[in-house]
Order: C-alpha cells, then sequence, then structure tokens
C-alpha cells in the first residue's frame, strides 16, 4: 500500500472499554453491529521519511495527550486499515504541519466519550468543542482543516460514521 501524509489510519478495538463502548454504539447503530473488523483508535499520517519510518499524530492517552508517533514500519503500527481520504490537490505538507503545530501537546478529551454516548443514546446532534482532543475528534477536526470533513462541526465525531464516509457508504 502506497501511504501519503493526510491518509487517515483506523485501529482495531481492543480491551474492556473498547467492548462497553462499542456495545453501545451496536445497540443504537446497525452498521456498527454489522461489522466484523471494528476499528476504535484514529490517527492520520504526517510524513513518511525516507528510512520507511511512518510518522502519525494522534491523541494518544491522559499522560502524552496529542502528540506525534513514529512506527518503524507499517507492520508495526498493528491492526490497523489506512485510508487515503484526501484527494491529491488536498495534500499541502505545509498545511499538514500547521495542524499538528496547533494541536501538539493538548490535552486528551476523556470527557468526550460521554458527549458522544449521550449524542448515541439520545440521538442528539451537538458538539462540544475545546482545546482537548480525543482521536476521533482529532482525525475530524484535521480532515476539516485540510478541506474534506467526515463529519459536520456540530456533531460529536461518531466512528461509525466516520468509517461509513471512508469507505463511500
Amino acid at each position: 500500500m502506497d501511504i501519503r501524509p493526510g491518509d487517515n489510519i483506523l485501529w482495531r478495538g481492543d480491551g474492556n472499554f473498547f467492548k462497553l463502548l462499542s456495545g453501545i454504539l451496536a445497540l443504537k447503530d446497525k452498521s456498527w453491529r454489522a461489522r466484523t473488523w471494528r476499528p476504535w483508535h484514529t490517527g492520520f499520517v504526517i510524513k513518511v521519511l525516507d528510512t520507511g519510518e511512518i510518522v502519525t499524530f494522534q491523541a494518544v492517552n491522559l499522560k502524552e495527550g496529542v502528540c506525534s508517533v513514529t512506527y518503524s514500519s507499517i507492520e508495526d503500527m498493528g491492526d490497523c486499515r489506512i485510508y487515503n481520504w484526501l484527494d491529491a490537490e488536498d495534500l499541502h505538507q505545509d498545511h499538514i504541519e500547521n495542524y499538528v503545530t496547533e494541536w501538539n501537546g493538548n490535552p486528551y478529551d476523556v470527557m468526550a466519550y460521554f458527549w458522544v454516548v449521550i449524542t448515541v443514546i439520545f440521538n442528539w446532534h451537538f458538539s462540544i468543542s475545546n482545546k482537548r482532543l480525543m482521536c476521533w475528534e482529532n482525525l475530524s477536526n484535521f480532515d476539516r482543516f485540510m478541506g474534506k470533513e467526515l463529519q459536520p462541526c456540530y456533531e460529536e465525531p461518531l466512528l461509525s460514521k466516520m468509517m461509513s464516509k471512508l469507505e463511500g457508504k
């Protein structure tokens, strides 16, 4: 696969927290329920180095927040899928770097999970925006910043909707 800057990355979900929240999502979203491969974590490619290393940007956890993560190779990235979502004419390295500079080091948004669950359960469409990001917010904000949004800014990012859009459904 040809990996390029701006590509969206989705990693397979795992663990009890994933099972709980994914189960809630499956109750309300038949497209999610039908999936056999369910990701949970997201990020995007900042750049691919001449050495083959892949530099990504992710909202990682409470300690690290939003930061770059470098992998030695695509194999080291684990169980993930990479989507060439942005059009070639939208891929400007300086624009990608501007986004990374603006958001690098910001805190992780734990409360976003609560808001996502609320919007899913009650089928509400709202978004709470702040300088904290969870990984879905990071990816959704990045694609919007690059000119090709996955979800409207007035909705909390929802992985099932993001995947459907990435897969052209």
